[in-house]
């Protein structure tokens, strides 16, 4: 049997032997063993050491350059244009304190496992996000496609197939491009892309028996505004091809959805409270005016509309209709027995609507306007310096506002069966701005 003091000293010399171990591991200085960064060892390197060793990394990440694709798409970008960087220091403060956290329990595991497991300690960046959003903004643009839904064609009467949509997933590419940046054996990266399906395709017009006209409306535009012409085709795929189940209303800006950019609206002018002011998804009230108008010649009923505060020069006094998402929206129902579909083109600077059933319409329409009302313009003058007394120039020429009324007859033969009141609105007046003189003429001066 042992002697109780030659066990007490054994234990003591265990605890002291402990103790000291712990506290040189506690109190080391440089980096623990076992930590790495990108592949580089910094196991016992003291900061300036692992500082030396890491910032000859920094050319080599910042020149680097990542070849993405998609298809036969090929794109390329290099750490300048990103502004990318490697962070050097914050790296080496993360590499250093790993083992000096936490209790010392804590922290004795943890120096433990790097030193038998080792532990690999990721890069630290910096990068200029706006740049990198936009390259992939570029990059998303070349690549979006909105989804197709079969629809007939308004002028050949043909079906026209489905097409599957696609879209570039920004949110899974940034962390992709960031990676492909810090590993370097990623040069070449998939760029990530989402398939997006249509609402409607060739079997479900078969099944829905659609193939006659009920109505087709057009309007003009200008197709040299480019981005006004943008918007009326991104908001027409939208809305082409979709189908209407009797007792469905359709809403214009459930269907077209938010005006961003994101879905591949641009900037262009909006009537605002009266005036032309830049919008993005400017021009897209020509649609919603268009098939309000292909909506009241296929006998649909209206259930919700509202007119512009100033007249347009693409359909007549009364028989427009705008729309604000999230505010003024345009709404019909389909009120026959079967379902309609809508269809909408643009063929060169023409946009054509038609609303198409399974059969054409029995009856003949006739929008009519009624009790027109002329609204005299004011004329508001401003004092304008470089004029001389009594002088006046027109600095803006003003057109009349109108009341007006709108009717829909339904006739039957020679019989009218409905006669409706759909609106009565007021497009406000622009008023003349004349500029008057307030300088004194120079003989006025003179003689004074």
């Amino acid at each position: 049997m042992k002697k109780p003091w030659l066990v007490m000293t054994a234990m003591s010399w265990m605890i002291l032997i402990f103790g000291s171990l712990t506290w040189y591991f506690l109190s080391y200085s440089n980096i623990y063993p076992g930590i790495s960064v990108a592949g580089i060892d910094l196991s016992g390197r003291s900061r300036d050491e692992a500082l030396q060793q890491l910032s000859s990394l920094k050319n080599t990440y910042h020149d680097k350059k990542i070849t993405l694709y998609y298809d036969e798409m090929v794109f390329r970008v290099d750490g300048t244009s990103i502004n990318f960087d490697i962070d050097v220091n914050s790296t080496i403060d993360e590499a250093w304190r790993y083992g000096r956290d936490g209790s010392w329990w804590d922290r004795i595991n943890k120096i433990r496992i790097a030193a038998q497991q080792g532990y690999e300690l990721s890069l630290k960046i910096n990068y200029d996000e706006v740049k990198l959003a936009h390259i992939i903004e570029e990059w998303q643009n070349l690549i979006a496609r909105p989804p197709r839904n079969a629809t007939l064609s308004i002028v050949s009467g043909g079906v026209i197939p489905e097409q599957q949509g696609r879209k570039l997933a920004s949110d899974t590419l940034r962390p992709l491009v960031l990676s492909a940046f810090v590993r370097p054996e990623d040069t070449v990266v998939a760029l990530p892309v989402t398939t997006l399906y249509p609402e409607i395709t060739v079997d479900e017009i078969g099944n829905a028996g659609i193939r006659k006209a009920m109505s087709v409306y057009s309007t003009l535009f200008n197709n040299e505004d480019i981005n006004r012409s943008i918007n009326i085709k991104v908001a027409v795929e939208k809305v082409n091809g979709y189908i209407l189940y009797p007792g469905k209303v359709f809403s214009f800006n459930t269907i077209v959805g938010p005006r961003e950019k994101a879905y591949g609206f641009k900037e262009a002018l909006e009537i605002m409270d009266g005036e032309l002011v830049p919008g993005v998804g400017g021009g897209i009230c020509q649609l919603s005016s268009t098939l309000y108008n292909a909506a009241l010649l296929a006998n649909l009923e209206i259930v919700e509309r509202h007119n512009h505060s100033k007249p347009l020069s693409y359909v007549p006094l009364g028989r427009d209709a705008t729309v604000v998402f999230d505010g003024l929206d345009f709404k019909f129902a389909n009120n026959t027995s079967r379902p309609i579909m809508i269809m909408a083109e643009v063929q060169k600077n023409k946009l054509l609507v038609g609303i198409f059933g399974q059969n054409a319409l029995d009856e003949v329409v006739e929008i009519i306007s009624a009790d027109q009302e002329i609204i005299q313009q004011e004329i508001r003058k401003k004092d304008d310096e470089s004029l001389y007394l009594g002088e006046f120039k027109i600095d803006k020429q003003g057109k009349p506002g109108y009341n007006i009324s709108t009717l829909r007859i339904v006739r039957s033969g020679n019989q009218e069966v409905k006669r409706e009141v759909l609106s009565r609105d007021c497009y406000l007046p622009d008023d003349t701005i004349m500029k008057v003189g307030t300088q004194i003429p120079p003989f006025s001066r003179s003689s004074q």
